[in-house]
């Protein structure tokens, strides 16, 4: 998913570059990092100094989304670890001969109170009543997020249905989740579905509400996932300190902003690589989360996996998915550090 509010991203590996030099005693790992906002573990695991214990420097290379950028630099090992979603361009270069390997949740879904993805409709509409519920989208102009092929259409798809509608009954238009908000503003479209933290800004902004969560209708899905390069993966040992670092700051951001522990002390890392969100919004917005050991849903990726399939996204057999799944580090890595 494209998250505009970093356009961050695409500069952090210029902001981070300087760092990310090895000394002889470390071993540089070239990580792939897009425009997400869910990099938030990582960069703890990063300034706190997780993988420089585990003999890793790591060396950041930006790009716009891994399924386009990333995925074909994992198999020539030009990255060794980026994440990316499990959309149908990577089930379309995996039926290329391109072999990754999933390791690790980087971010799913939860239960009905995740907001961080999220359909909402115009304040004045829900203010006056016109739409009160799923059921009233029909005929309505929505902003189903910048392209297809991806979760975004399962998810409106899924809301849809629950309103006792179909694809047909609205009138659907890609458009960049930041576009969103300014045209929900000035009404050129009735509904938008939104990631965080720009589900709160909108909010915020009295430019939208909340009509329905990711949470309430596409629970447990994978929205993204940590990819190996295969030769990254035959470095067991490197490849297991990786897992290792990765999961503490995965931890680290759990605790920080579910269970809000030393919260602020968080924000204050966080702030050093995302400077143009501010510290409020790491406060209000609600955050995505990633099993804290590092556990995948795969059989949630097969039924993405059918669902492009089946509307013609795909082409050739489908790929079986459980190939490319290699629990070793994460398994690994949770002997090291204890299970959560």
């Amino acid at each position: 998913m494209r998250f505009a509010w970093i356009a961050a991203s695409l500069a952090v590996a210029a902001l981070l570059a300087p760092a990310a030099k090895a000394d002889d005693a470390k071993t540089v790992v070239k990580v792939g990092v897009t425009d997400r906002p869910d990099n938030a573990g990582l960069f703890l695991a990063y300034r706190r100094g997780y993988f420089d214990r585990e003999g890793i420097s790591l060396e950041f290379v930006g790009g716009g989304s891994a399924a386009s950028d990333f995925v074909s630099a994992l198999g020539l090992n030009q990255v060794q670890v980026a994440a990316g979603s499990p959309n149908a361009g990577f089930f379309n270069a995996l039926g290329r001969g391109i072999n990754i390997r999933i390791v690790a949740d980087w971010s799913h879904v939860g239960g009905p109170d995740d907001g961080t993805f999220s359909l909402l409709a115009r304040t004045d509409l829900m203010d006056q009543g016109a739409i009160k519920t799923l059921a009233d989208l029909k005929g309505r102009t929505i902003a189903v997020g910048p392209s297809h092929g991806s979760v975004n259409d399962i998810m409106i798809e899924a809301a849809l249905k629950k309103g006792g509608l179909g694809l047909s009954d609205a009138n659907l238009v890609l458009m960049g989740f930041a576009d969103g908000i300014p045209a929900m503003a000035s009404h050129k479209i009735d509904a938008a579905l939104l990631i965080e933290p720009l589900v709160t800004m909108a909010e915020g902004k009295g430019v939208a509400k909340l009509l329905a969560t990711a949470g309430a209708v596409i629970p447990g899905y994978e929205l993204a996932v940590v990819y190996y390069s295969p030769e990254f993966a035959h470095q067991t040992d490197l490849a297991t300190r990786y897992m290792i670092a990765y999961l503490e700051g995965r931890r680290d951001f759990h605790d920080a902003f579910f269970a809000k522990k030393d919260r602020e002390a968080a924000i204050q890392v966080l702030a050093q690589d995302l400077p143009r969100v501010p510290a409020e919004l790491w406060r209000t917005a609600q955050p995505s989360d990633a099993d804290p050991n590092g556990e995948v849903n795969v059989a949630n990726i097969l039924v993405q996996g059918k669902y492009y399939k089946d509307n013609g996204e795909v082409s050739g057999p489908l790929p079986d998915i459980e190939k490319y799944v290699d629990r070793q580090f994460a398994e690994a890595a949770v002997k090291k550090i204890g299970r959560r």
